[in-house]
């Protein structure tokens, strides 16, 4: 009898066992340009949706900007919810979860409808669409994202170039411009959603997906005073733009510059689903630029070197250095037979004076060296005057002040 009971106990046990390993839906493994319906009779049975998973590529060189998007084509409601993650078990886990809490994915898809969403096409990746109707899902591969390429372009431009970028009046205002009219549409939306019955949050998150879902009526029927506006926003922008000018602060365009090299840097990392590759790219820009190396058809300019102006005393200097230096040159050159001396004494206004310099190296007249001479002599007097006068002046302020104290 005990040997009859433990028998029966251990067939209950594996009867819940089995009941418990079931599955609670169905997968299907898919691949690019897959096209899978749903929902038939036999996927209906179990208490959870389908489940789709893509099992992702080898990542080379060839399929860096490589994208997989999945389109969702669901008819008579708009009553769906999308989800995605690494397996089917954390698939399931979401699901099983957002019937018992109000999850946040729960209310982006109540909020945002997505037709279309895309998958990590180097990583193993399970997602699922919860509907009461029935769809039809086609999976697309693009081997060359062009939005990805510009993306990349954008980025190395915007690093290289920052240094140029941050010094350009011209970018300076497209850049004030185009910040101007983007905030004043945000602030626009903004104060509309919270303003909009009451302004709570989720009347304002549906108020904002009303206005995008209906974007494209809203241009067509409004277009002049969407365009009003913008010309409007346009030109108080440049207006702020100018009344402040360019930034001529050394700090400001150093963080003008380190700003656009962020951006820049953030848009190659964020352009690929090839990780590994794009921070490779971000080291060798940062190693490029900083090291002033230069890379053919200048793609990375080097920075110009900072020009120092002389110093009074080193102007002189350079003067009493190359002047002679630079004379006797032209004597050499005069005498040599590259030079057709007929040819250029005939093109001169004072030949004599060209011969004395052949000879004597003089190149300065008497007459102007006494000139030069009476200049110099007329300025000290001046000087000498003007100073006498500012000490006679500071002498009778220092006798009026004694006497106002006296």
């Amino acid at each position: 009898m005990t040997i009859f009971k433990i028998g029966f106990l251990f067939l209950i046990l594996t009867f819940v066992s089995l009941i418990h390993s079931q599955s609670n839906s169905i997968v299907y493994p898919v691949n690019a340009e897959d096209t899978k319906n749903c929902c038939s009779s036999l996927e209906r049975q179990y208490s959870l949706p389908p489940i789709y998973c893509y099992a992702g590529n080898d990542k080379s060189v060839l399929n860096v900007f490589q994208t997989i998007t999945v389109d969702l084509i669901i008819e008579k409601t708009d009553d769906f919810i999308v989800y995605q993650a690494a397996d089917q078990y954390l698939v399931e886990e979401e699901m099983l979860s957002d019937e018992t809490i109000l999850s946040l994915n729960k209310i982006v898809s109540y909020v945002w409808k997505r037709k279309y969403f895309k998958l990590d096409p180097f990583q193993p990746s399970c997602f699922s669409i919860k509907t009461n109707a029935d769809f039809k899902i086609i999976i697309h591969s693009i081997a060359l994202d062009i939005k990805r390429l510009a993306m990349f372009i954008v980025g190395i431009f915007l690093f290289g170039y920052s240094a140029r970028l941050s010094h350009n009046s011209l970018f300076y205002y497209l850049c004030g411009i185009t910040v101007g009219v983007t905030a004043s549409f945000v602030i626009i939306i903004l104060l509309i959603s919270l303003g909009y019955l009451g302004a709570s949050c989720m009347l304002s998150l549906y108020a904002i997906q009303m206005l995008v879902e209906n974007l494209n009526m809203i241009l067509i029927l409004y277009y002049k005073y969407i365009l009003g506006y913008i010309v409007f926003s346009m030109l108080a922008s440049f207006v702020v733009c100018y009344r402040y000018g360019p930034v001529t602060n050394p700090r400001s365009i150093d963080l003008i510059r380190w700003t656009l090299q962020l951006i820049g840097l953030a848009l190659v990392t964020s352009c690929s689903f090839h990780l590994e590759a794009m921070v490779l790219v971000d080291i060798l820009c940062i190693i490029l630029y900083y090291t002033k190396f230069s890379l053919p058809f200048g793609l990375l300019p080097k920075n110009k070197p900072k020009l120092r102006l002389l110093s009074e005393d080193e102007y002189i200097q350079q003067a009493l250095i190359e002047t002679p230096k630079a004379l006797d040159e032209l004597r050499k050159y005069c005498n040599s037979p590259d030079c057709d001396t007929w040819k250029v004494v005939n093109r001169l206004h004072n030949p004599k004076k060209f011969a004395m310099f052949m000879e004597t190296s003089a190149h300065v007249s008497t007459k102007s060296v006494n000139e030069h001479e009476k200049e110099l002599e007329d300025y000290e007097t001046e000087y000498s005057e003007e100073s006498d006068n500012d000490s006679l002046s500071e002498e009778v302020q220092k006798l009026n002040y004694s006497s106002d104290s006296d």
